[in-house]
């Protein structure tokens, strides 16, 4: 028995199921390994466990199957430390214990211990230890140390005693070994894991013997041929370590040689080696202001989504709800929608500095809406509808603009022009009523301007820059120096009309950063405009069409691009209640700013489900030629799929930088599908991605992009995926992109938290040979 003791791991974590091994499995000898904690539930669950930074420590996860779930099938799974990988977990079979260890010094006053799901089976965890190390021990010069194999030498000579915890304070499996032969060597040799890895390799001596007089023991130790070190003499019951000081990457056979000395009597001796890959976590992690305040958040609503591990990295698993930058890992946005919040709105989110959208409708919130919200000062949209919220809403955030509350048409009055006359600085605010149930029209539902001031803006229509069914576009100025686009209804179009309320009505009532941001709008006489914040960048079509002059769109940023109109189009979809169809997406509806990220456009043919249950809607087929979802022009009836077929067109431009309807000079019409399947069908990636890129984007990420263009692209609705579905896959596509070390050239929730498994977490000083002690948090 080692001694140590175990402590139950409910207080380290909140997911999971409690289950122990069969009985045929059970080992008196293997205690910690009779029960484990399993996760049916969520891709990623981790552990949150409190370190002290600057500390290096030896940490353990074990895994024993012993059939607990009576399936006798082998999960295999994923393990990581924070936002990075660790290891792939793979059992040899039900009975064996794996263990993984790792060594690694934590630059926060926590770690995360995350096992995901890669589809391949539930993931569990029988044991986790951690183990303070001296800072002196294991050294090298960068990175973590992940443990390759360790050969407990001694262990080949059946009298030998195996050392474990408390003579090893580290709990390593330790005894002694000499060469058979006196005058032999001792020789090991393996071959490397990975030919691109880095390795270090340890060995631990200490002499057993009580040594007389006349006797010596010194022996010199080489690797891969050349010295290592020369004349070592291990100590009477105390270890030594010696160690390569740099990195080992032969991509190939090793060989360790330890042989006697020249004046030695006795023969070498090793008791244990062990061999360590280097591990670089680059993955970079969020921010930990917005850390702190997000896990605040979480503890006082309560809040039971799959917020797990790191909030915004890696980007595949990042909380639900949640958006953040991709270049400094801050919350930029955070919907927490119909999640049966209750009480006031939390402080902490004053602490999310950094944050463009706050959705906070459609739960239960009450008390004033607090003076906090208007000082960040990054805010753009902010969603705190159908609410309990009662008092006046600060003045800060009625200067802002373009903040939503319950009931809007309330709100939206203290942005009219006739409002205007009120004094700079003036603590004046709106009053937020409950129950209300008046209609908001055109007049209370966004800024309203005159011909006149239409004019002013344009500066007298001075220049188009866009062109569409609807009418012209214009570039405009606002006093404030704000630039815009002004869309201008032509005054015969009857249909426009009716697409203009159509419009306003929709954008007043969606905000999201990948929706078009409308400012205002003019109707009057026969003069209808929408005013919108000008998108510097133009839209799509204009950045994909084959004669572009301006800088090629790179895959990355093409992958952003999708990214970004997929959550659009998830927010439209799943965000707004009743779900909101878009009906006319295309690479010209999706506008890019300065920073190529895309904002979906246009929304006048869109369609509000008549209830959250609805699937469809009956109309008139609507969109355009080349988008047009077959199923829905052929029976009428229009649905979300709809707008996944849309997409899914969208996407393939995006690949091939062909459009929807290719019209090649020499060859008839084909539609992009069409163009597509052949080479989809025999694997050709090559021959479908745009020609102008080649050479510069993973293949990897780009298969599972075309892939998944095609499965949107389904003749069948019922085979196309949800747009949720979707954005989790292209996020995918973008970090396996962002994440390929270089690039491959083409060509050439409601789970039990009863005790589960036991946590091991030894806290001893660095030279401490006292039992673990039982921590309970």
């Amino acid at each position: 028995m080692t001694g140590i003791n175990y402590i139950s791991d409910e207080t380290f974590i909140s997911t999971g199921e409690n289950n122990v091994v069969l009985q045929e499995y059970r080992n008196k000898y293997q205690e910690p390994y009779m029960s484990l904690r399993s996760f049916p539930a969520g891709i990623r669950n981790c552990y949150k466990i409190n370190v002290t930074n600057g500390t290096k420590y030896l940490i353990r996860s074990s895994f024993k199957y012993g059939n607990y779930d009576r399936q006798n099938i082998l999960p295999e799974f994923e393990l990581q430390l924070g936002t990075n990988v660790w290891d792939s977990v793979k059992l040899e079979d039900a009975s064996t214990i794996t263990n993984k260890e790792l060594i690694h010094v934590p630059l926060r006053d926590y770690i995360h211990v995350c096992l995901v799901n890669t589809g391949l089976g539930i993931p569990f965890i029988s044991a986790l230890e951690l183990r303070p190390l001296p800072n002196t021990s294991y050294q090298t010069q960068t990175g973590s140390l992940a443990l390759q194999w360790r050969l407990d030498t001694g262990q080949i000579a059946a009298n030998l005693t195996e050392y474990r915890y408390p003579d090893d304070v580290h709990d390593r499996f330790c005894t002694a070994a000499t060469p058979k032969n006196g005058t032999h060597a001792l020789y090991i040799s393996w071959m490397d894991f990975d030919n691109s890895a880095e390795y270090f390799v340890y060995m631990h001596f200490a002499e057993f013997e009580k040594l007389q007089p006349n006797q010596s023991r010194q022996f010199n130790i080489t690797m891969n041929g050349e010295s290592l070190h020369e004349k070592v003499v291990p100590y009477y019951l105390s270890s030594s370590t010696i160690y390569s000081t740099r990195a080992l990457s032969t991509g190939g056979q090793n060989n360790l040689s330890i042989f006697k000395a020249k004046n030695s009597t006795l023969p070498p001796i090793l008791n244990a080696i062990e061999v360590y890959s280097v591990k670089e976590f680059l993955e970079s992690r969020t921010n930990q202001a917005d850390v702190d305040a997000i896990t605040s958040i979480k503890s006082t609503y309560k809040i039971k989504k799959n917020w797990q591990g790191d909030p915004c990295s890696p980007l595949v698993n990042s909380w639900e709800g949640i958006d953040c930058s991709n270049e400094h890992s801050r919350i930029v946005s955070l919907n927490l929608s119909f999640s049966g919040l209750t009480g006031e709105i939390a402080p902490y989110i004053s602490n999310l500095t950094m944050i463009h959208i706050l959705d906070l409708s459609n739960n239960n919130l009450t008390g004033s809406i607090p003076d906090f919200l208007s000082r960040l000062r990054k805010l753009m949209d902010l969603n705190l509808e159908k609410n309990e919220l009662t008092g006046l809403v600060p003045v800060g955030l009625i200067q802002r603009g373009r903040m939503v509350c319950y009931p809007y048409a309330v709100l939206w009055a203290g942005f009219k022009r006739k409002k205007q006359h009120a004094h700079c600085g003036d603590p004046f605010g709106v009053e937020v009523m409950q129950n209300s149930n008046q209609n908001s029209s055109l007049e209370a539902e966004g800024q309203r301007f005159t011909y006149p001031e239409i004019v002013e803006i344009t500066r007298n229509f001075a220049s188009i820059i866009g062109r569409g069914g609807f009418g012209e576009v214009y570039f405009g100025t606002l006093q404030n120096q704000t630039q815009v686009a002004v869309k201008l209804l032509i005054s015969s179009s009857t249909q426009g009309s009716k697409e203009f309320e159509n419009e306003v009505k929709l954008l007043v009532r969606a905000h999201h950063r990948n929706l078009v941001s409308l400012v205002g709008y003019c109707d009057e006489g026969e003069t209808m405009a929408l005013v919108y914040n000008f998108v510097a960048n133009g839209n799509l079509q204009q950045r994909l069409s084959a004669d572009v002059t301006l800088h090629v769109l790179t895959w990355k940023e093409r992958l952003q691009i999708a990214v970004d109109a997929a959550r659009g189009l998830d927010y439209l979809h799943n965000g707004c209640k009743p779900s909101i169809v878009h009906r006319d997406l295309k690479t010209s509806n999706i506008l890019l700013n300065e920073n190529l990220h895309a904002m979906i456009a246009d929304f006048g043919l869109s369609k509000v489900l008549a209830t959250e249950s609805a699937t469809h809607v009956s109309t008139d087929p609507k969109g355009t030629f080349g988008y047009l979802d077959p199923q829905y022009y052929n029976t009428g009836k229009l649905n979300k799929k709809s707008d996944i077929y849309s997409f899914g067109i969208v996407l393939l431009e995006l690949i091939t930088g062909r459009a929807a309807i290719i019209r090649d000079v020499e060859t008839e019409p084909i539609h992009i599908c069409r163009w597509v399947s052949p080479n989809f069908e025999t694997i050709e990636i090559e021959s479908i991605v745009d020609s102008r890129i080649q050479g510069t984007y993973n293949t990897s990420s780009a298969w599972k992009a075309l892939q998944l263009a095609m499965a949107c692209v389904s003749l069948k609705a019922i085979r196309r995926p949800d747009i949720t579905f979707i954005y989790k896959d292209l996020k995918e596509c973008l970090e396996i992109e962002m994440s390929s070390g270089r690039t491959q050239i083409v060509g050439n929730d409601d789970t039990s938290s009863s005790s589960s498994i036991r946590m091991a977490s030894q806290i001893e000083s660095e030279t401490s040979s006292s039992s673990p002690v039982i921590i309970s948090i």
